[in-house]
């Protein structure tokens, strides 16, 4: 069950936090709810499906209306009877029906203890034949037991493994392990493999950081790279990791390919690497036999801070070891030789010390021409070319085109530092974009041009065609960050989007928060952060009062580094400016909601906004139940004395709102605005309202000859005076396709109207429901609201 039940979780059927007991009963509610969000049902724009035993508070009236919408689940006899524990035939007829399974031949089945069940034997024979196995053994089906918790899952599992559901594309993705390699590295391992391109935020730093203990050494800056599975992040050291350490993930920020966010965590690792470097190869590479080994390459399994010398053919040699590799140069070996390779006192970063080891000297012969594996834009004027092996001299000799230009526009191909098969081609700008925003760029490398270290040389041009694109997008702010000293605020950083530069400084606006112009030297003083040149930071003036300011920045604030030079886009935001002394006042507490007969009032005790950000008029700043407003809701501001009073609102709560009577319903209040921006504090307080929805007529059908049984949006009843009679032909007017009244009595079963006809039912082709006074209503439903009158359907 473990794993069936996991995945279920996943899959968000069952909740994660819910305690399952296997044997626990299961009834036909918490089976509505399973169905529901096994079958992705929307549970929020449902219609009452009028089950009189379903009220829109029962706890699993959004299944069950989402349900008997789609036509999945029907009522039974009695209603829907959601509390009612059903057994295992019970639920493999429900799954023919919600799941769109055939029923199949109940007489050829295998089962043995069926009896008393016979009216299931096509849905379990159905079951069957799609290959889904739920019998309890081969012959027994245990057909009236009780539906436990453990059958549920088990059903529903193979019912939707049956149906296509990729478990795997739902599972957590949670942190499995952190481990040491050695003190520059350690891996974080993920269950599922991570996007990328959530790692980072919008200013480009990792999310997943680093936290070094008490007494930890400082590792300086650590890299990040996730493995090409997505499934692996190793983290690197400048300096190196010894001590304890927590790898801190944040909530619902990092996502894994499935979409799913990654879990929480505070991964914590201890690093104290105690071996030494191991050395795994030595490796040279000639173009012949014939030819001289001149160069060797050392390979480490980590980086190598020293070593005292290399033996080869009983000569000493010293190098400098670069990361976990060691170049040695200006040899003359034989290729046709086995040499032996010695290396003495090889060194760690945390100077674990390997005394003498030995591998021999691995030759291979290398004649083939390099060549070009792949060409990409990596900018508006570059391209990275990569080839598939290092070049003499690191030299790239290669010429490019455009359009119907001869000159070459090739500036400049730059090796990569850290991947000597990467070049940086640079291209001269003043040829590009004549004719649009995109150009075709034909590169070129002449014949024999291309040449690798041992003398490798291509036997024909090489062309490669790529596109690059001109950068037209403006740079954008994508959040604001203040700096605070001792209490006091006295920076905000704003994020841009990429580089900027060039800014202007005149295209900054200030207001405070009485409204008044402020000059911007009066406040702050920008730069473009020159260590982060997405980064603009405004440092404020030593005098600047505590305050709510509000900025607008115009276009061409800065501009980007593109060749367009694009302006930033206009943008406005608030900085509090508060110190430990002297705070700023941003929020205000609500006084108190009062209602009465569903109009509910509301004290801010300061005056409020009317229009705007943060009106108080606007219904969306309200909610009762967690239901916003609707946007035609009446409010208006109170009065005092008669006098119009700013700091009340008066709310009517409109007709059709209010589902049913609530001695306790929440209601809340967000984001209103005093005149001077300050924001009112969340405030919930319950209140007492009264259903104000009239039950409509949504279906007539003929249940008899003589019998029409109505349906309504909700249950509804029968108001019935002292003689306990009941007449609402005042209400109720039934046509025949002549256009005849035809008459009838009437009656409730199961919260729905039953009429019956005095002559034929199925010759009634329209009901009309009439309007009369709430008084002398008697059509109501269970909270006594009359009918929605002038309503016409025909059957």
């Amino acid at each position: 069950m473990k794993d069936s039940l996991q995945d279920l979780i996943n899959y968000g059927v069952i909740d994660a936090d819910s305690t399952v007991n296997a044997a626990g009963e299961v009834t036909r509610g918490e089976v509505a709810l399973y169905f529901a969000k096994a079958l992705k049902l929307d549970m929020e724009n449902v219609e009452n499906p009028g089950f009189a035993d379903v009220s829109t508070s029962h706890k699993y009236y959004n299944a069950i209306a989402a349900l008997a919408k789609a036509g999945k689940m029907n009522g039974t006899e009695k209603g829907f009877e959601p509390d009612r524990v059903i057994n295992r035939a019970e639920m493999a007829s429900l799954i023919v029906k919600a799941f769109g399974y055939e029923y199949g031949n109940g007489a050829s089945l295998v089962f043995t203890d069926l009896k008393g069940a016979d009216w299931a034997r096509n849905a379990i024979a159905g079951l069957t034949d799609a290959g889904i196995k739920l019998g309890v053994s081969d012959t027994q089906f245990a057909p009236l037991s009780k539906l436990t918790r453990q059958d549920t899952v088990g059903f529903l599992w193979k019912v939707m493994k049956d149906q296509g559901t990729d478990f795997a594309a739902y599972e957590k993705v949670q942190v499995e392990s952190v481990n040491e390699i050695n003190a520059k590295t350690f891996e974080v391992n993920f269950s599922s493999a991570i996007d990328a391109d959530t790692l980072k935020d919008a200013a480009k730093n990792n999310v997943i950081t680093v936290i070094a203990g008490k007494d930890a050494k400082d590792a300086g800056t650590i890299t990040q790279t996730l493995s090409e599975d997505g499934k692996t992040l190793t983290l690197k050291a400048q300096n190196f990791f010894k001590g304890d350490y927590t790898v801190k993930v944040p909530y619902e920020v990092v996502k894994g390919t499935n979409g799913k966010y990654l879990a929480p965590a505070n991964a914590e690792i201890t690093v104290d690497d105690t071996a030494a470097p191991v050395l795994t190869s030595a490796r040279a590479t000639v173009k012949s036999t014939e030819d001289k080994v001149t160069s060797v390459t050392l390979t480490f399994n980590e980086d190598v801070k020293s070593l005292d010398l290399v033996k080869i053919g009983g000569q000493n040699y010293t190098a400098t070891p670069v990361g976990n590799t060691v170049e040695i140069n200006n040899l003359n070996l034989d290729a046709a030789k086995a040499y032996d390779i010695t290396v003495v006192n090889a060194k760690d970063i945390v100077d674990n010390t390997k005394d003498v080891q030995s591998t021999t000297l691995n030759v291979t012969v290398d004649s083939e021409a390099p060549a070009i594996t792949s060409v990409e834009a990596t900018g508006e004027n570059t391209v990275k070319v990569t080839v598939d092996k290092a070049l003499q001299n690191n030299t790239l000799a290669i010429s490019g085109k455009v359009g119907t230009f001869e000159t070459n526009i090739v500036q400049s191909a730059v090796v990569n530092a850290e991947n000597k098969k990467e070049y940086i081609v640079t291209l001269k700008d003043n040829y590009l974009y004549k004719n649009g925003n995109s150009d075709n760029v034909t590169l070129k490398i002449a014949k024999e041009a291309l040449v690798d270290t041992l003398g490798n040389k291509n036997a024909d041009d090489i062309t490669k065609t790529v596109v690059i694109s001109k950068d037209v997008v403006a740079p954008t702010v994508t959040d604001v960050e203040t700096t605070v000293t001792n209490g006091k605020v006295t920076a905000f950083t704003l994020n841009f989007s990429e580089e900027v530069q060039t800014l202007d400084d005149s295209k900054v606006y200030v207001v405070n928060s009485k409204g008044e112009i402020k000059t911007l030297s009066s406040i702050a003083t920008p730069a473009v952060d020159d260590k982060d040149n997405t980064k603009v930071v405004f440092t404020l003036a030593n005098d600047v009062q505590a305050d709510k300011y509000s900025f607008d920045l115009s276009e061409g604030f800065v501009k980007d580094k593109s060749l367009a030079a694009n302006e930033n886009a206009s943008y406005s935001f608030t900085v509090n400016v508060t110190d430990a002394e002297q705070p700023v006042e941003t929020s205000f507490t609500i006084n108190d909601v009062t209602e009465d007969n569903n109009v509910v009032t509301v004290d801010f005790g300061q005056k409020v906004k009317a229009t705007g950000t943060g009106s108080a008029l606007n219904p969306l700043a309200y909610s009762v139940n967690g239901v916003v407003l609707p946007t035609d809701t009446k409010i208006e501001f109170g009065t005092t004395d008669g006098v119009l009073d700013q700091s009340k609102v008066v709310i009517q709560l409109p007709k059709g709102f209010v589902k049913e009577n609530d001695t306790a319903a929440v209601f809340r209040v967000t984001g209103v605005q005093t005149l001077d921006n300050k924001v009112s504090n969340p405030f919930i307080k319950t209140i007492d309202i009264t259903d104000n929805t009239a039950p409509e007529v949504i279906s007539m059908i003929a249940s008899d000859l003589t019998k029409l049984t109505v349906e309504y949006s909700e249950a509804i009843q029968l108001k019935t005076d002292e003689t306990g009679a009941s007449d609402i032909t005042d209400e109720i007017l039934l046509t025949d396709d002549k256009g005849e009244k035809v008459r009838f009595t009437a009656e409730v079963v199961n919260g729905k109207l039953v009429l019956t006809t005095e002559s034929d039912a199925t010759l009634v082709s329209k009901l009309t429901t009439i309007k009369v006074e709430d008084a002398n209503a008697n059509i109501v439903d269970i909270h006594g609201v009359a009918q929605k009158a002038e309503v016409t359907i025909t059957k």
